[in-house]
């Protein structure tokens, strides 16, 4: 039982770590990884459970180094201690990335499609229209995108230069 104990207290550690890296890299360098949700609804809720994840990993953090051969202090300080630090992704979040105009908190708009290829059903040529939640400028691309699978898809900038030999078909 004891080794099971410490099994899941390490997986547990490093599951958390990595919730917490994966909050650092998505809201620092999200923005020129082109991955993003096939599921817009689900996309601007992304951020948001992103948040709530890293706060319960930074907690659960303190709670699993929390020891019953500690002196009682020892533990309720990392109790407390935890409980404070857990606050840091919210107020994060809600106190600057959620005004900031990043690609968290815009709303795509598919457009038309110009281009789909003949290839890969998958792949088509796009115009995006997207626009902040706290602004009302919005912003007009076009981009290629591919999905990679049912839930994820690639968008990337494209500039459009003519071709006469292609596999790209023009959509009406």
């Amino acid at each position: 039982m004891n080794k099971f104990y410490r099994f899941t207290k390490r997986f547990l550690q490093v599951l958390s770590i990595a919730i917490i890296v994966w909050f650092s890299v998505y809201f620092l360098y999200g923005d020129q990884i082109s991955l993003t949700f096939t599921d817009r609804k689900f996309a601007s809720y992304f951020p948001q459970i992103l948040v709530f994840l890293t706060a319960a990993s930074i907690y659960g953090l303190f709670i699993l180094s929390i020891k019953s051969k500690r002196k009682q202090w020892g533990n309720l300080l990392l109790f407390v201690g935890g409980l404070v630090l857990a606050l840091i992704p919210f107020i994060a979040y809600h106190g600057y990335f959620q005004y900031q105009c990043g690609f968290w908190n815009e709303e795509l708009k598919k457009g038309n499609v110009i281009y789909s290829s003949e290839v890969n059903s998958n792949e088509k040529i796009q115009i995006l229209e997207s626009h902040c939640k706290n602004k009302t400028e919005s912003k007009i691309d076009t981009v290629h995108i591919q999905k990679v699978t049912p839930y994820f898809e690639l968008i990337n900038d494209v500039k459009l230069y003519p071709s006469e030999k292609s596999n790209w078909l023009r959509e009406k």
